[in-house]
């Protein structure tokens, strides 16, 4: 009779360090494009849409429009990027990503721009990061089961500080 072999795989898809770094820098490419992007739409478009009285209802969420606008269209383009780098589960790390800092810019938009641009650009690269590692586990349940776990936590948290 012939033996097989069965060669187990590691539970892990191995990343070496130099694409853990480029999708950091897809995320910080990303966060930067977010907030120009907001900053644009806002100013721009939205509060010359919306804003025509001050008082209406709509132009007092102009900004959070605005960040959800963009990070949906940056989101695209990150899926984009990742996918060119060659990155597992590209899709996951966007979403993920994307949904986790959803109003980003209402929960930052008291702060100097500064502030708001350091810290888009942070969480965005955190989150990049963080999703790509997630997105490293080989089982689809486990990762869809730690995804959505890291998702609501990331919801959750904010809303408790």
């Amino acid at each position: 009779m012939a033996e097989y072999v069965a060669e187990s795989k590691p539970a892990i898809i191995n990343q070496d360090a130099r694409s853990s770094a480029r999708i950091a820098l897809v995320g910080v490419a990303v966060g930067l494009t977010v907030w120009a992007l907001t900053m644009l739409l806002e100013r721009v478009v939205l509060r010359a849409v919306f804003c025509s009285d001050e008082a209406a209802a709509a132009c007092v969420n102009v900004s959070t429009y605005a960040g959800n606008i963009a990070a949906v269209i940056v989101a695209i383009a990150g899926v984009v990027a990742l996918v060119k780098l060659n990155v597992y589960r590209p899709l996951l790390i966007a979403l993920g990503a994307a949904v986790s800092l959803w109003g980003l810019a209402a929960w930052t938009e008291s702060l100097h721009f500064l502030e708001q641009l350091g810290w888009t650009v942070v969480l965005y690269t955190l989150f990049y990061s963080l999703y790509a590692w997630i997105a490293r586990i080989r089982n689809a349940v486990i990762v869809l089961v730690v995804f959505l776990l890291v998702v609501v936590a990331s919801r959750v948290v904010p809303t408790l500080i």
